[in-house]
């Protein structure tokens, strides 16, 4: 059972450790928390910020979705369409940054500046036709194969294809779930280390 599958399963405000979930996904403790960063990453994961908490004192409360959700846009980027009379530099340029967002999104989509620009004039074309940059990111994004052997290529796919999902799902959380990071010993451990430290205070002290 994935960890992803596992969580989904769980009831709303569901509180697990850990070990919990190492022993139900069969896998060690170090494996889950990548899977869970993995998770995050890669947007099926979000973390819900709670008042007062502190690092180390509570547990990471997630919010889990059953598909990657949508992100704001960067900051100075909108979802209009570059006008027609926009010069092609600005257009260009407008169509690079979108496609580069398209790995903040899921990481197995990174493209380097010169792929962008290269696939730039496809994203253009997407825009004449009236599309916004949220049609233009679900059609490359939504739907994506488990396995992506080239970013660059499966996008230009996409791009040129016309790619439309019948049905783009806007995203909502579908559990909540805290897990708790922290395991017995290493409580254990940071008590006694705060105790001997005590003793050792006073040795000096008396020293």
């Amino acid at each position: 059972m994935s960890v992803l599958t596992y969580l989904l399963a769980l009831p709303s405000h569901a509180r697990v450790t850990l070990r919990v979930l190492a022993r139900a996904c069969v896998a060690e403790r170090s494996r889950i928390a990548a899977a869970l960063r993995e998770l995050e990453e890669l947007r099926y994961l979000r973390r819900v910020a709670r008042e007062g908490e502190g690092a180390g004192q509570l547990p990471v409360c997630y919010q889990v979705f059953d598909a990657p959700y949508e992100t704001a846009p960067r900051t100075g980027e909108t979802e209009k369409v570059p006008g027609r009379r926009a010069s092609s530099g600005v257009g260009t340029a407008a169509a690079v940054r979108l496609l580069l967002s398209f790995g903040d999104f899921d990481r197995r989509l990174t493209l380097d500046a010169a792929e962008a620009l290269r696939l730039a004039p496809l994203v253009e074309a997407w825009w004449r036709r009236g599309a916004g940059n949220a049609e233009v990111r679900a059609a490359v994004t939504w739907g994506a194969p488990r396995t992506v052997r080239s970013a660059c290529g499966h996008i230009e796919a996409r791009l040129r294809g016309g790619f439309r999902p019948a049905e783009v799902p806007n995203a909502v959380p579908v559990t909540a779930v805290e897990v708790d990071f922290r395991t017995s010993g290493g409580i254990v451990r940071r008590f006694l280390r705060e105790k001997w430290s005590v003793f050792d205070d006073r040795i000096t002290g008396a020293a």
